[in-house]
């Protein structure tokens, strides 16, 4: 090989130094090529740790948003419990109220506007309370 750069005019120490130089730029390479491959395997590493805590932070998401939902029906029905609990309540006092009145001897009509219920209503617990409406509902 040194015949054939001596051909082109280079020198012994020419020819030693450029194979010292290859040598030296081959080994930089690939000392350059095995940190960028060290470099390449901690950001794959740092890449799975972060897929990891986005999996764990989703799956939380998930979690939590399917307690909120939960408890967004608990409070519904507990809303929707107190309301219907308050409505059958306030109507039967409403009724308790009417057969008082009409066992106390008020007309059908006296009955109708201080309880607010319908003359049909009214004459219904007429009935039921077996006293007999001194005047005809209005209808």
């Amino acid at each position: 090989m040194a015949q054939w750069f001596s051909e082109f005019g280079f020198s012994g120490f020419e020819v030693n130094y450029l194979f010292a130089s290859s040598v030296f730029a081959f080994i930089g390479v690939l000392f350059l090529i095995q940190r960028c491959s060290i470099k390449l395997h901690n950001l794959q590493k740092q890449l799975s740790q972060l897929q990891n805590e986005v999996r764990a932070i989703n799956s939380g998401n998930l979690g939590m948003g399917r307690k909120i939902n939960q408890f967004a029906e608990e409070i519904a029905n507990v809303e929707f419990g107190h309301v219907s609990q308050d409505l059958p309540m306030a109507s039967e006092k409403t009724y308790q109220q009417a057969g008082l009145l009409l066992s106390r001897g008020a007309t059908i009509e006296e009955v109708v506007d201080s309880c607010d219920i319908a003359p049909a209503e009214a004459e219904l617990l007429a009935i039921m309370r077996h006293s007999r409406p001194t005047k005809q509902a209005i209808v």
